[in-house]
């Protein structure tokens, strides 16, 4: 065994041996608050020992594939996807996902044994019993996903099939964070996204670092990325536990430290981090590798935050709350109207997160362009910032604040999500920007970000889902999904699905309008005439899934069930706007008609926008042919 091998696996077991020490030292807590029985000291620290165990796995399944995919790359023309260190990288992320993949499926029963005192309740009925409870459920997605992250994970070829694995990697991960105690109680809106980013900074940071360590890699090359790459996760990984935890702090019921033990554990936590953070920045700025200092202290943490896990944050502390803050964590201070939906912010960290991320990558491309004394257009520079600003208007103004609770409102964001701003990106020529200040790796030299950029464009999944018969139904079928079915009431109360879908309207907006406004990334793409076919024939779809919301008889957020006497009709219950109740709530079948006319408007505006916008270019593009085919005369006739 290596000495990286060693110290890694030192880490590791420093990790565990906290998080047993403090479940120990902190005895039955929390129980008796949460009306549950104590299940006996073996749970006690079995529970957060397993969950320590699928965090590190994750950890080392993510690095593993960071290594192969950005960390320790092959040269640009070898040919090979992966070198004998990425193998071997890859090699590890296997076995790690099969590892967390194991213990997730033993947190199934050992979190339903810890809610019913220790006593597995075993019969027919067990089955019912774990999918009745939200922690054993997503224990059993993160196993499953954690099963298909290693077979995948072994039947990797090609650096786009790697990112493949990859994103399924950090959906295991994710999976038990939507029933943490981020997705429960007072500011769950803002506690979640910072959680779920400071999971997957910190399975990066540390991952990166152990799965490099655990190769024995030399190569400086290798450790200056994977500096680099620790370094701006550390920053994520700070900042966003800072907000998870401010959040924790201020709620009702927070009295700071030393009021409880759990208070002490956050505490501990951040000032664990706190270290790890100076650690990184004098590394780098004295230009030294403290990695094994820097991995036992994250392992740390790791063990740390396990036993936070099974903590009462204050957050569920009893306390009396309005209807809307104990379903949205959140409440609001007026109905709404233009002034309020302009001036009532607060913040979607998701998409707030994205936006100025795209933006100072622009920026960045902008600058080098402007080092080299090239010139980029102003009007795509302005449409690019636009969109991203239009992003952050839609999720995090009044928009965002009040569409969980009005359904018009929910639309009219979505919309500008899934057509304006897409719309605008498109204008922005984001990738031929990066193509233009990305450097090639030299010969001989490591593929990097102009190569990855690349090998994405490249990928078969990519060229499928842009092809504009794939988009048209995606981007017409989403909304026509989530509006026209029961999935609109079944999924409004689960928070944590609420940036989601908004990626979602997103993702499939840039699939559709990107190639057809901007055209595709590689070749000329459709004709002009077929780009025009393909978006006025979206336009009376959008029109449909408008019209269907104005015709409804009931309001679509009511949850349909069969009645009891086994008849063929329908009755509804548990209308989640109800639940809300709202002193100055719409009429919910009127508010479902703006809506509709919203779903119509907003949807078909951009697209409209669009056509004129292919128009502009299909006539620029004809008079630079005209011009060419005269030239070409010309030249014949001087020839003769």
């Amino acid at each position: 065994m290596s000495r990286g091998a060693a110290l890694a696996g030192a880490a590791a077991g420093l990790g565990l041996l906290v998080a047993a020490v403090a479940v120990l030292v902190r005895g039955p807590v929390g129980y008796a608050e949460l009306g549950l029985d104590d299940p006996g000291a073996a749970l006690r620290v079995a529970v957060p020992l397993l969950r320590a165990v699928v965090d590190l796995a994750g950890a080392a399944t993510v690095g593993g594939l960071l290594v192969a995919l950005v960390v320790a790359t092959p040269p640009a023309d070898s040919g090979s996807a992966f070198t004998p260190t990425g193998t071997r990288a890859l090699r590890l992320a296997r076995w790690a996902a099969w590892v967390g993949a194991a213990a997730a499926a033993v947190s199934v029963p050992a979190t339903l044994a810890e809610s019913v005192g220790g006593r597995l309740p075993l019969g027919p009925g067990l089955v019912t019993v774990i999918l009745a409870r939200g922690e054993p459920v997503s224990w059993l997605i993160a196993a499953v996903l954690g099963v298909a992250t290693a077979v995948a994970a072994g039947e990797v070829r090609r650096w786009t099939g790697g990112a493949g694995v990859l994103a399924l990697a950090l959906a295991a991960l994710l999976a038990p964070v939507a029933t943490g105690h981020a997705a429960d109680g007072v500011g769950r809106d803002l506690a979640l996204p910072a959680t779920a980013l400071h999971v997957v900074a910190a399975a990066v940071w540390l991952g990166t670092l152990g799965v490099l360590a655990l190769t024995g890699d030399t190569e400086p090359r290798s450790w200056w990325r994977a500096a680099r790459i620790g370094t701006a996760a550390g920053i994520a990984t700070v900042a966003s536990g800072a907000v998870a935890a401010g959040v924790a702090l201020s709620a009702p019921g927070g009295t700071g430290v030393g009021g409880h033990l759990d208070y002490t554990v956050l505490v501990l936590l951040a000032a664990a981090l706190g270290v790890v953070a100076g650690g990184v920045v004098w590394r780098r700025r004295a230009g030294r590798v403290v990695w094994p200092v820097e991995l036992g202290v994250l392992a740390v943490v790791v063990g740390l935050s396990a036993v936070a896990t099974r903590a009462v944050p204050p957050v569920q502390a009893p306390g009396a709350t309005s209807a809307p803050t104990a379903v949205l964590g959140y409440g609001f201070a007026a109905a709404p109207d233009p002034w309020v939906l302009a001036t009532s912010w607060r913040p979607e960290l998701t998409s707030l997160t994205l936006a100025a991320t795209l933006a100072a990558l622009y920026a960045g491309g902008l600058r080098r362009l402007a080092r080299e004394g090239a010139r980029w257009p102003v009007g795509r520079s302005v449409a690019w910032f636009a969109g991203c600003a239009l992003l952050v208007v839609a999720t995090s103004s009044g928009l965002g604040r009040y569409g969980p609770a009005v359904l018009s409102i929910h639309v009219a964001g979505h919309m500008l999500v899934a057509t304006a701003v897409p719309l605008l990106w498109a204008l922005g020529a984001p990738i031929v920007l990066a193509r233009r200040t990305l450097r090639e790796a030299p010969p001989g030299g490591p593929e990097g970000p102009a190569e990855w950029l690349e090998h994405v464009l490249a990928a078969p999944t990519l060229r499928v889902a842009c092809h504009p018969v794939v988009a048209v139904v995606l981007v017409v079928g989403s909304p026509a999904l989530l509006y026209l079915t029961p999935v609109f009431s079944l999924t409004q109360p689960l928070g944590w699905l609420q940036p989601v879908m908004t990626l979602w309207f997103l993702l499939v907006g840039v699939l559709f309008l990107g190639p057809l406004v901007a055209g595709p990334p590689n070749g000329p793409g459709l004709p002009y005439l077929a780009r025009l076919t393909f978006l006025l024939a979206t336009m009376p779809l959008h029109a449909l899934v408008g019209l269907a919301l104005l015709a409804a008889d009931h309001p679509i957020s009511r949850t349909p069930v069969l009645p009891a006497d086994g008849g063929s009709g329908q009755v509804f219950v548990d209308d989640f706007f109800v639940r809300l109740r709202l002193p100055w709530a719409p009429d919910l079948l009127a508010d479902q008609h703006l809506a509709g006319v919203l779903t119509w408007l907003l949807g078909d505006l951009p697209l409209l926008a669009g056509v004129v916008v292919v128009l502009v270019a299909w006539s620029r593009h004809a008079r630079v042919e005209d011009a060419d085919r005269r030239a070409d005369l010309l030249v014949g006739l001087g020839s003769r």
